[in-house]
């Protein structure tokens, strides 16, 4: 049952959201909760405490139940779930993680923001926004520079993966000729790798003398986030062993779902 927008206060929404994500049974806590009205639309920002063992597919379908609970009670609204790994004293990375992307010049906010510890090291999953009129190559500066100072302030963070907003249109003018057969390479290259379920997104940019790929692979849901990115890495040796002009790749990974 959703809330009448003018008959509940913004406090009292906080704490129905609160009693909502805490009965899902993989939620442990739900805290930092911040809901905002936004003309008719609401959103809504919280920190969810998951277990620091939970593998890889199942951080994301939390999440995005998370998130579909919220909207029971609050249809259309936006909705931010900043995942954190219960038992850890790493706690304040995710603070971490929004200080460094906010405070760097160029940067619009973050949100999404995922961590995982596995062997006492700490993975970062998160969106960085930036001006739509910027260029692609002026967008990877950014986000390079965030992801430098994260591992400048905190040496246990392995694994940082940012995904840019709000450039989609810079990005799409951007590629080149090129693109063409580096995705057709590409999409072979992952029939050699069997926990590649598929590949999707693939875009090629022009970046200086170089390219930049970004594409979204999808792992067999049994891995690891660890495994995954072992794999990631192979996958990039082979696309820059065959096209060294290739500067950059980044591999969003997300768990293989069975249609």
């Amino acid at each position: 049952m959703s809330f009448p927008l003018i008959e509940r206060s913004e406090k009292e929404i906080a704490k129905a959201v609160k009693r909502r994500v805490e009965s899902l049974n993989d939620v442990r806590n739900c805290h930092q909760i911040s809901v905002r009205t936004i003309g008719k639309r609401y959103d809504v920002d919280m920190h969810v405490s998951l277990d620091r063992d939970l593998k890889f597919e199942d951080v994301h379908r939390i999440a995005s139940n998370v998130e579909r609970e919220v909207r029971t009670l609050l249809p259309k609204a936006r909705v931010t779930v900043h995942t954190e790994p219960v038992g850890s004293n790493r706690h304040d990375v995710w603070k971490l993680v929004k200080d460094m992307a906010e405070r760097e010049p160029g940067s619009r906010g973050v949100h999404n923001i995922h961590i995982q510890e596995i062997d006492g090291k700490i993975y970062v999953d998160f969106h960085l926004e930036v001006a739509a009129g910027i260029t692609v190559k002026q967008a990877h500066e950014i986000a390079d520079q965030v992801e430098r100072k994260l591992r400048k302030a905190n040496n246990t963070i392995s694994g940082i993966t940012t995904h840019i907003e709000s450039a989609s249109d810079i990005i799409s003018r951007e590629s080149t000729d090129a693109g063409t057969d580096i995705t057709g390479y590409i999409e072979d290259a992952i029939k050699h790798f069997s926990e590649i379920k598929d590949v999707q997104g693939i875009v090629v940019s022009r970046v200086g003398n170089g390219y930049h790929i970004v594409l979204k692979c999808l792992f067999d849901p049994s891995l690891s986030i660890e495994q995954t990115h072992a794999i990631s890495s192979k996958l990039e040796e082979t696309i820059k062993s065959s096209y060294p002009s290739v500067s950059r790749i980044d591999v969003h990974e997300e768990p293989y779902l069975k249609p």
